[in-house]
């Protein structure tokens, strides 16, 4: 299942940003860490539908808080609710990086999150902590 560890270059990644600009960042920046094309999904709204016929897991998702119609808190909760997700690291990215936000990012269930503009020299150590079970709380 998506809560068995695995290297970078092995797991699967779901991107969930509505910012097509983003979602090329964070796959490029996945890319530059060695992870193949094919093991990066994205959608630019609610993931659920996309999920539901992935035969096989995603070991991380990176979550954008401010989707359109449905926000990235109650796509969280969702994801955490189900069984199959229950245990797999979700990580905010956002540009609401007030310590404010930060907390409730936290207290909501998150694994960690990621400010934008994303620090692309962190980035890799980042995605790599979490896979390991890390909860990343840069700044914090």
């Amino acid at each position: 299942m998506a809560n068995q560890p695995v290297t970078i270059k092995q797991a699967r990644f779901l991107i969930v940003e509505d910012d097509e600009n983003n979602q090329i960042i964070a796959a490029k920046l996945l890319q530059l860490e060695g992870v193949p094309p094919a093991n990066i999904f994205a959608v630019a709204g609610d993931p659920l539908p996309f999920l539901q016929n992935l035969t096989q897991p995603v070991n991380l998702i990176l979550l954008d808080l401010q989707l359109p119609g449905k926000d990235g808190y109650k796509v969280l909760h969702e994801l955490k609710s189900s069984q199959q997700f229950a245990h797999t690291p979700i990580i905010a990215m956002t540009a609401n990086v007030m310590k404010k936000d930060i907390e409730r990012i936290r207290a909501a269930g998150f694994d960690g999150f990621i400010g934008k503009p994303i620090n692309a020299r962190r980035f890799g150590e980042w995605i790599k902590r979490s896979l390991a079970g890390e909860g990343i709380w840069p700044g914090v």
